[in-house]
């Protein structure tokens, strides 16, 4: 039984296996970060929350018009001692 739930909406979504490259931006204070090229060189996607400034933990996933289209946010465990 699948119990996957889609995180981002069927439109940035292929059906068919997509070739995609990664570049990492250079580290500066607010940027960093990578872009997802396709093969003719056409952005898919951006990834900020990489920079030396700025939550960390924190990713704004964008589609090529800069559109936030997820936030990742690493979650943080409370830790309980009981006796």
């Amino acid at each position: 039984m699948d119990n996957s739930m889609p995180v981002v909406s069927k439109m940035y979504c292929s059906s068919t296996p997509a070739a995609l490259m990664i570049r990492r931006r250079p580290m500066v204070v607010n940027g960093g970060g990578f872009v997802v090229t396709d093969f003719s060189h056409n952005v898919v996607f951006i990834v900020d929350g990489c920079g030396i400034l700025g939550s960390k933990g924190e990713l704004m996933v964008k589609d090529s018009d800069g559109e936030q289209i997820l936030f990742i946010s690493r979650k943080l465990f409370e830790v309980l001692h009981l006796n």
